[in-house]
């Protein structure tokens, strides 16, 4: 490798929660042997299988398009063209393909399930599955639970398969341990965001010119306040994130969000962080995330959502620093935790029989899973032991002629894949066992049609973007501001959006009650 940073910059992404989750490994190696999946002896049927890509796109993809097919051709008979994307250019060149009947068999949502369904781009898969995605749909129930696939499941109809990977993020929070034990403090102190306050005051005491909290590592205005009150809450968004349509708990009503104690609680929280300096000034409008602020040593702790125990090993590797994390708030399962990441089938696929065969491969074969994510053994990778790799000596991501690697959050299942050198497999077993155990709302399952609103959620969501930055860095007073946002958001139609949730909402749990 190339340097601790590069690996650590590497790593990180492999574990962010917006994102998208990191690559592990099993000895596994299950693949489709029924009936409805043995390959055929005729001509080979082609399909178009479009992955977006977190790593550098190399310009060249046939060797590993020849490995792919070797897998395939070989085990289901079907032939792959692989188109890599970057992720700025995923969707673009997705939607080109749908609109222009150009051929696109099988791709992924990246958070717009319902919005290619209502505009009829993708086919029911609820026929194909039982025939061609038994072994899929099995190791999704085994790694998840039986009730997978309502996440994707709208007005009856499965249209897409969830990634199988970790998929509770619980908030936490990222601190650098040894100030902590220079303030004289220890994590045993540290149990919800309430305690947090004091352990500021003190590392701030410790090392005046320290920022004690900052913005999140991907996003410089995101201080992880929303996601942390989610999950401390039980706040179900309904699959909409604009916020001012949301269920707390099992009350069954839909509320702004915007407009409860929750939220006015929490950003007043943030308000006294704010005003005691434990944010910097201008954090509404920074471009320097806590990661750059604690790997220059000006920077204690952020605050983010990470599954696993082990994220603090990579985050120590890209900052330099010893990195320690601490849960203070719980993740909350509702529908869009599970299909954010979903794979498709096209409705203009003339191969879909092929198709949903090629996803049943892509979630339970380990060599088909892992010669997407990592290319050709030997010359884009190398096996440490039966459950790691790394990269060839001197070569490192940017320099391998093929690596995916970042992309393991988005193919396949977890349980399936390499673990990159360093990444202890006990983290990947927690991942799928918290995926089963983390508490899910009561209406998961529920997924709501946004076309009757779409005006008002995109004058909703311009009045979010208007106001939250400021509001969740403590920047402004919520006295003042809060009110001015909620008329903004009525201003904006929030209240049609509220009634268009209820009314889905009620027609789904009569639904679920029949």
């Amino acid at each position: 490798m190339k340097s601790k940073k590069g690996l650590g910059s590497l790593l990180l992404s492999t574990v962010l929660c917006s994102s998208l989750l990191a690559a592990c490994s099993n000895n596994s190696n299950t693949s489709a042997t029924d009936s409805g999946n043995t390959p055929a002896k005729e001509k080979l049927t082609e399909i178009v299988f479009a992955l977006p890509s977190f790593n550098r796109i190399p310009d060249d993809l046939s060797k590993v398009t020849d490995a792919i097919n070797a897998i395939t051709t070989e085990k289901i008979g079907v032939k792959v063209d692989f188109r890599l994307y970057g992720p700025s250019d995923y969707a673009q060149k997705v939607n080109l393909a749908l609109q222009s009947g150009e051929k696109m068999d099988v791709f992924t949502t990246l958070g717009q399930l319902s919005n290619y369904v209502s505009k009829s781009q993708v086919s029911p898969l609820e026929e194909l599955l039982p025939k061609y995605g038994k072994e899929m749909t099995a190791i999704l129930e085994k790694d998840f639970g039986p009730d997978i696939l309502k996440a994707t499941t709208m007005d009856g109809h499965i249209y897409g398969i969830p990634v199988n990977k970790g998929m509770a993020l619980p908030t936490i929070v990222i601190y650098n341990s040894e100030m902590l034990k220079e303030a004289g403090l220890s994590a045993d102190q540290i149990r919800t965001a309430e305690d947090l306050p004091a352990v500021f005051a003190a590392v701030k005491q410790k090392n005046p010119d320290v920022v004690p909290f900052g913005p999140i590592s991907v996003n410089p205005t995101d201080t992880g306040l929303i996601n942390m009150l989610k999950g401390a809450n039980k706040v179900d968004y309904l699959t909409d994130t604009t916020g001012v349509g949301v269920v707390i708990g099992d009350s069954g009503k839909v509320v702004n969000y915007y407009e409860t104690d929750i939220f006015k609680n929490g950003i007043q929280m943030m308000r006294d962080w704010f005003n005691a300096g434990y944010l910097q000034k201008d954090t509404a409008t920074t471009t320097v995330t806590a990661m750059e602020l604690i790997s220059s040593g000006r920077g204690f702790s952020y605050i983010g959502g990470y599954s696993g125990m082990e994220v603090g090993k990579t985050l120590s590797a890209l900052a330099g620093k010893t990195l320690e994390t601490k849960r203070i708030a719980p993740f909350y399962f509702d529908t869009s935790a599970v299909n954010s990441v979903t794979w498709m089938v096209s409705s203009t696929s003339k191969e879909q029989e092929a198709a949903v065969k090629f996803l049943n491969l892509l979630y339970t074969d380990a060599d088909l899973i892992n010669t997407i994510l990592f290319g050709v053994e030997g010359e884009d990778y190398l096996k440490v032991d039966e459950h790691h790799v790394k990269f060839p000596e001197g070569m490192d991501a940017n320099t391998v002629p093929y690596t995916a690697m970042l992309s393991s959050g988005v193919v396949g299942s977890e349980s399936l894949q390499y673990q990159f050198e360093g990444i202890n497999w006990s983290d990947v077993e927690l991942k799928l066992k918290e995926n089963k155990d983390t508490e899910r709302s009561p209406y998961f399952g529920f997924i709501f049609d946004q076309s009757q609103v779409k005006t008002q959620i995109s004058a909703v969501n311009n009045v979010v973007n208007q106001f939250l930055p400021a509001l969740v860095s403590g920047s402004l007073d919520p006295d003042t501001i809060i009110p001015k946002f909620i008329n903004a958001l009525k201003d904006a139609g929030a209240q049609a959006i509220i009634d268009s949730k209820q009314k889905q909402l009620d027609e789904w749990i009569a639904a679920q009650n029949k």
